[in-house]
């Protein structure tokens, strides 16, 4: 089958650029043709024209120039040109409505209050966008059944979960003793990352890695967090515009438990499917979608709030029993691995 994708690829530095290329490559292996549209830096065989409101019906001419007749596209609104409000996305589904268009929504938003529409209205915007995406779609991917079923919430219908695919590293964890802890991901307030002073206070004999990629706008928080970790030697903090994946799976490898204290999370945490890819057990609160693997695979513990007690918990709770988090890895891997994903999405676009 001949797909055109459009996407963000590497060597874009950009999480989603490099978890989709599992996906492209496996579905290259199952005998498909890809044709790549990418943005910025991504290598690809087409550059998407984000300066202008119309270009992306440059690549609807390219689409059906070629008579390709399916189309998978990784949406963030970022991709596409914020300034444009979606306005131009939606266009590009309409010119496409013949074809049968996939997007998968790597976020989705979610009314949980009347209070949230006060604080951020633009939340509700973003829903008016995601619903209309799935309007002009033939159909929309998601990567949790708790975002789908937010989705269907709206009267959507044309909505599939298939999880976000992981590679399966052959990670043995054999060490006798465990005592390693690990956060990873991006510099942002909302994924907790100053909780980890108390956290590691309250859990002196473990010792903890927190390591992330950060962009300028979060200095500020960066010095914050370089103030608050001081004088803890249980803790040591790397924060660099871009952590290689060399360097990624050292800090992975390593760890005997990845602890992710987020605060908010509206969808699904790429960096919580590590859990797969590395075969190491997981901590994360009890938000949204983002506790769904976890619970059902269970590859690892859900706290109610990532306090220092709760996380103190967990880890131990972990530790005694880690055979069984294992365990729970193994049948998730066996589910989420790209093949499997790769599959799935071929299944949908197909119809």
């Amino acid at each position: 089958m001949k797909i055109a994708v459009l996407s963000s690829f590497p060597p874009r530095k950009c999480g989603i650029a490099h978890l989709t290329q599992n996906l492209f490559d496996a579905l290259r292996a199952q005998g498909h043709q890809l044709v790549t549209f990418g943005i910025d830096e991504s290598a690809c065989d087409y550059k998407i024209n984000t300066r202008s409101f119309f270009g992306l019906q440059e690549v609807v001419s390219i689409i059906k120039r070629e008579k390709i007749e399916h189309i998978s596209v990784q949406f963030i609104i970022g991709f596409y040109g914020k300034k444009y409000f979606g306005l131009n996305f939606l266009l590009f589904l309409w010119a496409l409505r013949k074809r049968r268009v996939i997007v998968t929504l790597h976020e989705l938003h979610h009314i949980r209050s009347v209070g949230q529409l006060f604080k951020s209205p633009l939340d509700l915007f973003h829903i008016v966008l995601e619903v209309l995406i799935a309007r002009l779609s033939a159909g929309v991917i998601l990567h949790t059944e708790t975002q789908a079923n937010n989705l269907r919430q709206y009267g959507v219908r044309n909505v599939r979960c298939i999880y976000l695919g992981i590679q399966t590293k052959p990670i043995l964890r054999t060490r006798t003793v465990l005592n390693r802890a690990l956060f990873f991901g991006k510099l942002t307030p909302i994924k907790g990352i100053h909780l980890f002073a108390g956290i590691a206070r309250a859990c002196p004999d473990i010792h903890f890695t927190v390591a992330c990629s950060g962009e300028p706008k979060f200095e500020p928080y960066r010095l914050q967090l370089v103030e608050s970790f001081a004088g803890i030697s249980n803790l040591d903090f790397i924060c660099k515009e871009w952590i290689t994946d060399e360097e990624k799976e050292a800090y992975f490898t390593q760890a005997d438990v990845l602890v992710l204290p987020y605060i908010v999370a509206y969808y699904q945490s790429g960096v919580a499917s590590e859990c797969g890819v590395y075969n190491i057990p997981l901590i994360v609160p009890r938000l949204g979608p983002l506790n769904e693997i976890s619970d059902k695979y269970h590859t690892g513990e859900t706290v109610e709030t990532p306090s220092p007690e709760e996380i103190k918990k967990a880890i131990r709770t972990i530790f005694e029993n880690y055979p069984y988090y294992l365990d729970g890895i193994r049948r998730y891997r066996e589910d989420a691995n790209w093949t499997m994903a790769a599959k799935n999405y071929v299944k949908y676009l197909q119809g």
